[in-house]
């Protein structure tokens, strides 16, 4: 029994070096408990007495049964040097005959002789010798003036040409070298994009709402107005919240990063106005007579209140949708939305259907329908972006899990692991561990279904944005998995989890490629030095963080704060994000009062914690000082946000943004980490209207400086 061997198959890691440089080696026994957790339905009708036999059968599935296949279910090569990856017996020397069926074009059919590819690996199992072989596409294609297959996935049939039955087919995927927008200068020429990071559930217009205050969370039309203002400051993008589907039936479940299915939309984020059924005179008709209880309109969301009054104007909608005739153009265009989405739309449906509880809930159709109009309507949000002059538009932002009671894990379940959870390992600032309560993929099911679940969920993120940004982008080469306690029992140690990260990067540039899709990975935090050189070899956007940006050896004076021209420059530089306290909260130290509040910092830990960051405010404005001249003596937010975000604005990275909480000196996080119930995450809402960003004089002011900078070509 070669257990290493397995546990490297399987992609379970055997050790990793923490935030200070530390290597922890992880023992043997808590990564056999991971294999079992990968391996659970397998083991459990295996006894002890058979395991060995099981894991010998196990590497021989994985590592041996490949080498005596003809081809790999699914390869990939450089779209401009097409190589055909094949495995044959050692002492084979003769021909072999090639169908190969390009996208969208007739099969070509090539024989050639087996020493025609060169010998690039091999293998020795049932008392035989296997070697892989490399054959190159383009000579073979010239000889017969048949042109290159080019970028996407390439049916292949290969044929011992002596042997008629031998057939076995494969899938070739030939990607480009780099993602969609690598080159900035061909999406933005002369332009260096800066854009503004928003909460599209913290949205609110009075105007909408019949009133002074908001009685519903953010939607489509509050987007679509906020596009209006920001491209009319001179805006390229807006950065927004992950917008994946959260369960309809537990409104309280409002954490964006913990979707119900990521290849869906939140249908809450639909405005009737802006549909063809809302905009009729028989969907106010059809609206209750008494409408339900609405939100009371204050600074925190009341998802309850809030989904039940807009379930019912949905339903109201639907009822509209359901009066047409067959041969009416929504219901036609239905049809068609159906048909591409195919079995997974049906399955969110149904499985939202079957959770539901009012009885007149309980039609997959409507949930069929919600998603259509989402779609249309954020597709809308994007083409007034582009036609308002932005260069980019929208971008929207890719979890890195799915939460396990959705449909998402329950109906791809042969593609994740439903007893791990993501997580992150122990280190000083979370001595436990970091839990996400995420279900991982797991990386053997996602190659047993050629990554089929992964495709899709790109292609299903990718569409109505001009980028996509990718949380934890490093979940693409390995995850932190924490094996699931059995019931009583103590949390076992995790591990991470090692994935097929060349495969998973050819299939992320290729999807980019066909929609037209930027691509920014989120790499805060500790980046496996394995992902830095692929990431930047792909053109992909590197994620940088101002309170992160630091360099305590090199600018001890600023407090670590790099210079701007020490920014990473194919990157997106935000000044904050969500996980951080907004810069009115972090100016004034108001963050730490309320982790201390919460019990998140000791009174110790606390007064360290001030002292810190009033060394880091005092070299903040040493920084501003020496980078941008500010000498005012007021050290107020209004004052120093303007000079500070066009400082960092000026920079060397080739994408900006700035949060629109700053924008507006907001206080209140969105999201504290480390807290759930203790702290109402995700239910802020921003303190005015959208219609009134414009008359706020820091909104105007900081946008203003920031665009003094970024509107000009920058060599």
């Amino acid at each position: 029994m070669d257990l290493d061997k397995l546990l490297y198959l399987q992609g379970v890691g055997n050790g990793f070096v923490d935030c200070n440089g530390v290597y922890h080696e992880v023992p043997t026994s808590d990564r056999e408990y991971l294999l079992k957790t990968m391996c659970y339905e397998q083991l459990s009708s295996v006894s002890a007495a058979d395991y060995p036999q099981w894991v010998d059968g196990r590497i021989d599935e994985l590592d041996a049964q490949p080498w005596t296949k003809l081809l790999r279910p699914l390869q990939w090569a450089d779209v401009d040097q097409p190589m055909l990856t094949f495995q044959v017996p050692a002492q084979f020397s003769g021909k072999l005959t090639l169908e190969l069926t390009a996208e969208q074009q007739a099969p070509v059919i090539l024989t050639f002789d087996v020493q025609a590819a060169g010998i690039t690996g091999d293998y020795f199992t049932r008392n035989q010798s296997f070697v892989e072989r490399k054959l190159a596409l383009a000579p073979l294609l010239a000889a017969i003036d048949e042109a290159l297959p080019g970028m996407g996935y390439h049916q292949v049939n290969l044929t011992y040409a002596d042997d008629a039955t031998s057939t076995e087919q494969g899938i070739l995927l030939l990607a480009p070298t780099q993602v969609y927008g690598a080159d900035l200068a061909s999406v933005a020429p002369n332009k260096r994009p800066w854009g503004v990071s928003l909460q599209v559930f913290s949205l609110w217009n009075a105007e909408s709402a019949g009133g002074s205050l908001p009685t519903a969370f953010g939607d489509f039309a509050a987007l679509a107005d906020t596009i209006k203002i920001l491209a009319a400051q001179g805006a390229d993008f807006l950065l927004l919240n992950p917008l994946h589907a959260l369960p309809l039936h537990e409104p309280e479940a409002a954490s964006p990063y913990s979707p119900y299915d990521r290849r869906r939309l939140h249908c809450l984020y639909i405005t009737p106005s802006l549909s063809a059924e809302g905009q009729t005179p028989q969907w106010r008709e059809f609206l209750p007579k008494r409408m339900p209880k609405a939100d009371k309109g204050e600074e925190w969301i009341d998802y309850t209140l809030a989904a039940h009054y807009k379930a019912a104007e949905l339903k109201a909608m639907f009822k509209v949708f359901n009066a047409y005739p067959a041969t009416h153009p929504r219901r036609i265009a239905f049809t068609e939305f159906l048909d591409a989405e195919g079995t997974a739309l049906q399955h969110y449906a149904e499985q939202q259907a079957d959770e539901a509880t009012a009885p007149w809930l309980k039609n997959p159709e409507f949930y069929c329908y919600l998603q259509f109009v989402a779609e249309e309507q954020l597709a809308l949000c994007q083409q007034l972006a582009t036609d308002s002059g932005m260069a980019i538009g929208l971008i929207r932002d890719l979890a890195v899990g799915a939460v396990g009671s959705g449909v998402e894990v329950s109906r791809e379940i042969e593609q994740f692991c439903t007893r791990a959870s993501i997580g992150a390992p122990p280190d000083p600032f979370a001595p436990q561990g970091q839990n996400w309560g995420l279900t991982p993929l797991d990386p053997i099911g996602l190659k047993q279904n050629n990554f089929q679940h992964f495709i899709e969920m790109l292609r299903c993120n990718m569409r109505h944005c001009g980028a996509l940004r990718i949380d934890h982008f490093m979940g693409l080469f390995r995850l932190w998995w924490w094996p699931i306690a059995e019931l009583g029992q103590p949390q076992p140690t995790g591990a991470y989890i090692y994935y097929p990260f060349e495969l998973m990067m050819a299939i992320l540039r290729l999807e980019s490629h066909r929609a037209a899709c930027m691509v920014i990975g989120e790499d805060l935090g500790i980046v496996p030095p394995e992902i830095k050189a692929p990431m930047t070899d792909a053109g992909i956007y590197s994620n940088e963080l101002f309170y992160f940006c630091s360099d305590d050896y090199h600018y001890p004076q600023y407090a670590g704060f790099k210079a701007p021209h020490d920014y990473k420059s194919h990157a997106l530089m935000m000044l904050a994000n969500h996980d951080v306290p907004t810069m009115a909260a972090w100016w004034q130290g108001k963050d730490l009062l309320k982790r201390h509040e919460l019990n998140l910092l000791s009174q110790e830990d606390l007064q360290h914690a001030q002292q810190q960051r009033e060394h880091q405010r005092q070299g903040v404005l040493h920084w501003l000082k020496d980078m941008a001249g500010l000498t005012e003596s007021s050290a107020t937010l209004d004052v120093i946000l303007p000079t500070w975000a066009k400082t960092v604005a000026s920079g060397n990275s080739q994408l900006y943004s700035i949060a629109l909480a700053d924008l507006l000196a907001e206080v209140d996080a969105i999201n504290i980490p480390g807290t759930s119930s203790e702290y109402p995450n995700w239910r802020r809402r921003y303190s005015v209207p959208v219609s009134q960003f414009a008359a706020k004089n820091l909104f105007v002011d900081v946008l203003t400086a920031v665009r003094s900078v970024r509107n000009t070509h920058h060599s």
